[in-house]
């Protein structure tokens, strides 16, 4: 199975890789974009060339569990995503972003680690 997961911000949006066949995460370049549509289309050509199965989004709710402003942006993103045709999981990102040098890049790979580990024990 190929994934392909998001860290989606205002501007810039933190991507990663995975692929069953080699089981390792990759951060990919940040995806730099000044509207919706573009990181869209940036996000649907990713997948039509990495023959993505699953893009996993990273849901960033407020410490309370509830949506904010920034998760309602963030849902209206991946349900467009959704809409064209590409299968679209939404995952609690609370906690995941790392303090590297591509924070953006870390935090995909957190939440594809996340979705990995949870889909392992059953729990997807």
């Amino acid at each position: 199975m190929r994934l392909l997961s998001l860290d989606v911000g205002g501007k810039r949006t933190g991507v990663a890789y995975y692929d069953d066949a080699t089981d390792i995460v990759l951060p990919l370049d940040t995806i730099t974009h000044p509207s919706d549509e573009m990181l869209i289309e940036h996000v649907r050509a990713l997948c039509s060339e990495r023959n993505i199965d699953r893009v996993i989004v990273g849901l960033p709710l407020l410490p309370s569990g509830k949506e904010g402003a920034q998760s309602r942006a963030t849902r209206a993103v991946a349900d467009r995503l959704q809409a064209t045709g590409i299968d679209v999981l939404l995952l609690d990102e609370r906690y995941t972003t790392e303090a590297l040098d591509n924070p953006d890049a870390a935090a995909a790979c957190t939440l594809l680690r996340t979705y990995i580990e949870r889909k392992d024990r059953g729990r997807s």
